[in-house]
């Protein structure tokens, strides 16, 4: 049988039950939690049982990785995807939504359909969801970042949400790396349209295309904090990727451009040259961003250390799934924002609410309301609202000011001083205080309903 660490077993009964309740249930749990592995769980148990079950992938890299994983742990499958084998009698199945979406009268119907990154789908999937729930069939949809551009909630498809623990929490017990936040001045995004609650496409490149500025900054700073390291770029455009890649090779790095026109023996080919060593920072065009992971896709034991980020976005999710790529567990990562998107969105691992209800009108696409980010004007260190700077102790003046911005320079972004091991906190209030001192810990610290109950449990303290 797979096994699961506590918490994950915690979220995957917390599915089963919600099961009796309802046909169609969210799981949100940030990326690197181990949605996968704990789906594998579910699906290995229904092979056991008969139960035929279906895992549905937004895209051909992700079905790839995800027949790798099920592999991993002998689960038998076939494929519902163009250019793979069918098999009508196999119990288990992965598809990719576009082929399941014009072959789904011919495929028999599961009795438990998972969909991965289910946030990333309009109305096609939205048919194959509709399709199976009318069919009888539980729908678990799967996602790190269940918040949709158009404002509508994820709620459409799904009845009730089981959540994983905060990322906080998974890089405290190592599942996810530590990291280093950097920050420079943000380009000036003042007259960008916005379309569907994000940055229009044509301005947006045209902006980022043009600013030579941030060009050499993000050279000048990959050298600085992160040379040597396996680092993905992420870029606005194919015109975009060539200039940020020829500014690397400029000066003496190796950088190459992957997106969606190459074909899937060139996409490995420059995986496998980023896995390698051979490529210092790979700059990529709508790829990479939600569930990729190097080890799977290079069949080695290596990850993504940093991200240099050149797309700004207003997109909380597509932010969100971005700094993930570098935080597998390891060693500390470096997270380069070039796109003034930490100031808009917050730092990676903030608390965030997530609701299946849609987002009230006027504040799709920005997520949720960003925490300040305050510049020490002694060291330039970025940081949350403090009455000091948590790097060289400045203590700011009452009366506020105006800091000093120095152009070009790449500033550290922190939160809070961290008090060591918040988890160890949580768990020393669970085991003293109990259920009580737990209430008034998620009082101080705004915590969703669910949340007192969900550490019990865990601690196996309820």
């Amino acid at each position: 049988m797979i096994s699961l660490y506590p918490d994950q077993s915690v979220v995957k009964d917390g599915v089963r039950d919600a099961m009796r309740r309802s046909k169609a249930i969210l799981l949100q749990a940030s990326p690197g939690f181990g949605k996968t592995r704990l789906t594998a769980a579910m699906i290995e148990a229904a092979a056991i049982k008969g139960t035929r079950t279906m895992f549905v992938v937004p895209r051909r890299e992700l079905l790839a990785q995800t027949a790798e994983t099920f592999n991993g742990f002998g689960i038998e499958h076939s494929y519902v995807s163009a250019k793979y084998e069918f098999n009508p009698f196999a119990k288990t199945m992965i598809a990719t939504s576009g082929t399941l979406a014009r072959r789904i009268a011919d495929v028999p119907v599961p009795k438990l359909v998972f969909f991965d990154e289910t946030h990333h789908g309009g109305a096609e999937l939205n048919r194959i969801i509709q399709h199976y729930k009318d069919a009888g069939s539980w729908v678990v949809g799967l996602s790190g970042t269940p918040e949709r551009l158009d404002g509508r909630g994820l709620g459409c498809w799904y009845d009730v949400m089981v959540e994983g623990l905060p990322p906080l929490e998974l890089i405290e017990m190592g599942r996810l790396s530590e990291y280093r936040l950097f920050a420079p001045d943000a380009p000036d995004m003042t007259g960008i349209r916005k379309t569907a609650g994000d940055y229009a496409k044509g301005a947006l490149a045209d902006k980022m295309e043009g600013d030579r500025v941030l060009v050499g900054n993000a050279v000048k700073h990959y050298r600085q904090h992160a040379m040597g390291m396996i680092s993905i770029g992420f870029c606005v455009s194919i015109k975009h990727a060539e200039i940020m890649a020829q500014a690397f090779r400029d000066d003496g790095l190796k950088s190459e451009v992957i997106h969606g026109g190459l074909d899937d023996a060139q996409r490995k080919e420059l995986i496998l040259a980023l896995a390698r060593g051979g490529i210092h920072e790979l700059q990529s065009v709508d790829l990479l961003t939600f569930g990729f992971d190097l080890s799977m896709a290079a069949k080695m034991d290596v990850r993504v250390q940093s991200i240099g980020d050149y797309a700004p976005t207003q997109s909380l999710p597509k932010q969100v799934q971005k700094w993930f790529r570098a935080l597998r567990a390891g060693p500390t990562s470096i997270i380069r924002d070039h796109a003034g998107n930490s100031a808009r969105h917050g730092l990676p691992d903030d608390a965030r609410e997530w609701s299946l209800a849609d987002k009230p009108k006027g504040t799709q696409g920005g997520g949720e309301k960003a925490e300040p980010v305050r510049q020490c004007g002694q060291c330039f260190m970025c940081h949350r609202p403090s009455p000091t700077c948590p790097s060289c102790g400045f203590v700011y003046p009452v009366i506020s000011r105006e800091i000093e911005e120095v152009e070009g320079e790449l500033l550290e972004v922190t939160g809070w001083p961290k008090p060591p091991k918040a988890s160890a906190l949580v768990g020393h209030i669970a085991r003293t205080q109990g259920r009580a001192g737990l209430e008034n810990y998620a009082k101080i610290h705004k915590y969703k309903s669910g949340w007192v109950s969900h550490q019990l449990r865990v601690r196996k303290l309820g």
